[in-house]
């Protein structure tokens, strides 16, 4: 067993005893309830690993990418191609894998086409995140087998405010960088209606490292969103518009050259509603649709434009809500549809213009009779594909999941889900053919590749009180066909005198193993303060079948410990985070070493009867090297050193 599972193992042991004298406490009220999940409930009746960020908890853990501020939470990390470009991975899976949405519709971007392409959404006004560890594929398709990350802002109001608006803004400064953040958002109602409006913005210089500045590392970002809808009894309905723009730096190609940059654009038009429809058997339909026209262009040193990227198309959801058997049979029915045009223009351009849509119908339904309980769900979807220069292509996946869930006690929940899911192949893993200077091959598609079929075990138990709470996720993929990026072992000259190796999409048998846990406890009260103390770790092991190797950018294994003093006026935090060092590696990497960071927290409320508060947030206290297995930029771009965070937060 791994010495840093075997430390918190015997630090969940001995808080053990303290649970089970609060036995007769009464339960840990959760009020996270999980919208992203088609059955809406309670994230610690969820059957699959939850993480709920409200706006507080994104502030403190406010980054220039998604991300970055979900890194280091129970079995997630990042791509991390710097700061201004790094998407989630989830218990070892990330690209089209994991589904990034805003407000339950994908982000339609290029992030799951390159790991130096930023993803459409921006944490900087998201109202909450949400995450779903684990294969998501009923409610949301194959290519979320890994999990689901849900953006939410307010660009539509979903509710009318308590005086009739509400304002909000927020301020920080950091030293590692010297960057600015900023937002302000205004939302008022006139009646039924309501108004929306938000503005962010965000710059930063090269970040420092222990090795020392890290050149073109800026970042310079914006948004703008307006929106509107009519809120009433029923339900609301109403309409939105936001844009995003960044600019970011990549790293230069050699010591001494100039870096190029990217600069991005996404306008996304979007319509929700949610409507409650009163029936005994019909409770809730919601709706989303949106339209998004996103482009980048990757600019050389030099300044001149290479290639451009661009992406427009739509999706669009319905979900009806049902009840049956005075609520003990609840279910969610829906229909989801996307099509989406993709081109790459330029020197760059290795893939054709492919157009892709998808169409998929899915049902889960849950049946709870209080001390235990089933579930279980079905999808059908298609997907069909046309390429300018390779033709047609398509698919249609079939996913299925069955699941059992108990209440032992009013304090514990446990849960079993059995998963077969399948995952039909992307533009990219089957019509790629050309230079990717971010991943320095020379990627190569297989028209021929056929579905990925995942089957999943995966156990829950969790456990919360007024002093305690524990989580435990195991889990266990097994992939058919799994589609990776392997070296042929030939070198392919792309352009007069130049050269990369060459990569080619394949089909593999693999397994994925992991498991996370936590927990934490209430120490007591000392000078009205109350201290907590938690810990986490999380584990994947993931590997080719038949001696085929360690599948490569696998992320190791991370502890983290904390201790927390809160009162009415301030919370104070000290945490440790310990990231093992990288030993299973495919033929072609190399092992990445382990790293300790220490990180700090103080929080002031100055004014009790409003939400104003001012941060201080410190991060790798001790000027750690830390570098990130998961990147390909590992061994040139280590994570940022010792810095110092300021942060206003108010909302009135």
């Amino acid at each position: 067993m791994p010495r840093r599972l075997l430390v918190l193992l015997l630090a969940s042991t001995a808080l053990a005893p303290i649970a089970a004298a609060q036995d007769a406490a009464p339960p840990k009220a959760d009020e996270e309830v999980v919208v992203t999940a088609p059955l809406e409930g309670s994230r610690i009746e969820s059957l699959q690993g939850a993480d709920v960020l409200n706006r507080n908890a994104i502030v403190e853990r406010l980054a220039n990418t998604i991300g970055e501020v979900l890194s280091g939470l129970p079995g997630i990390s990042s791509t991390f191609y710097g700061p201004g470009a790094s998407r989630p991975i989830i218990r070892g899976l990330g690209d089209d894998r994991i589904r990034v949405l805003e407000n339950g519709i994908g982000t339609i971007d290029a992030s799951s086409a390159s790991p130096d392409h930023a993803v459409g959404a921006d944490p900087l006004d998201a109202r909450r995140i949400e995450v779903l560890r684990g294969s998501a594929a009923l409610a949301y398709g194959g290519n979320a087998v890994g999990g689901v990350v849900n953006v939410i802002d307010e660009t539509i109001p979903t509710r009318i405010p308590d005086r009739g608006w509400q304002a909000r803004g927020l301020a920080a400064y950091s030293t590692v960088d010297e960057g600015l953040q900023g937002g302000l958002g205004l939302t008022a109602a006139a009646g039924d209606f309501v108004f929306n409006g938000e503005f962010a913005h965000r710059e930063s210089n090269d970040y420092e490292t222990p090795l020392g500045e890290t050149p073109n590392s800026f970042v310079d970002s914006r948004s703008w969103a307006l929106g509107g809808s009519l809120v009433k009894d029923w339900g609301f309905v109403g309409l939105g518009w936001k844009r995003f723009e960044t600019a970011y730096g990549l790293p230069p190609e050699a010591p001494g050259e100039a870096g190029g940059h990217i600069e991005l654009n996404q306008d996304r038009y979007e319509t929700r509603g949610d409507v409650k429809l009163g029936g005994d058997i019909f409770k809730r339909f919601d709706f989303g649709f949106q339209y998004s026209d996103y482009s980048h262009t990757e600019f050389e040193g030099t300044g001149e434009p290479g290639t451009t990227f661009n992406n427009k198309g739509y999706e669009g959801r319905l979900e009806l809500h049902t009840e049956l058997g005075g609520g003990a049979v609840t279910g969610a029915t829906g229909l989801q549809f996307s099509n989406t045009d993709f081109e790459a223009i330029g020197e760059e351009s290795f893939i054709a213009p492919t157009t892709t849509r998808d169409i998929g119908l899915f049902t889960v339904q849950r049946w709870d009779n209080q001390s235990w309980g089933l579930e279980g769900g079905l999808r059908i979807e298609h997907r069909a594909l046309d390429n300018d220069v390779f033709g047609k292509r398509d698919f249609t996946p079939v996913s299925a999941s069955a699941g059992v869930f108990a209440r032992p006690t009013d304090n514990w929940f446990l849960g079993f889900t059995l998963a077969r899911t399948e995952r039909a192949p992307t533009n990219v893993e089957l019509f790629a053919d050309g230079p990717h200077l971010a991943t320095e091959a020379y990627e190569v598609g297989d028209q021929s590749l056929g579905i990925e079929t995942a089957l999943s075990l995966e156990g829950t138990a969790r456990y919360a009180s007024d002093i305690y709470t524990f989580e435990l996720s195991v889990y266990r993929i097994g992939f058919d066909g799994y589609i990776a990026l392997i070296p042929t072992g030939n070198t392919v000259e792309f352009a007069p005198g130049e050269f990369l190796p060459e990569f080619a999409f394949v089909q593999r048998d693999a397994t994925f193993t992991g498991g996370e846990i936590s927990g934490s406890a209430r120490l007591g009260q000392s000078g009205g303060f109350t201290f907590k103390a938690d810990a986490a770790a999380d584990l994947v092991r993931a590997e080719f079948d038949n001696g085929g190797g360690d599948i490569p950018r696998i992320p190791p294994s991370t502890v983290t410990l904390g201790v927390t003093a809160e009162s009415d006026a301030f919370t104070a935090r000290l945490e440790m985070v310990d990231i093992a060092r990288q030993t299973r590696v495919a033929a072609f990497e190399t092992e990445t070493p382990g790293s300790t960071v220490l990180n700090a927290r103080l929080s002031w409320r100055p004014l009790p009867d409003q939400d104003v508060t001012l941060l201080l947030d410190a991060t790798n206290l001790t000027d750690e090297l830390v570098r990130v297995h998961s990147s390909f930029l590992k061994d040139d771009l280590p994570r940022p050193g010792r810095n110092f965070r300021f942060a206003v937060s108010a909302k009135y």
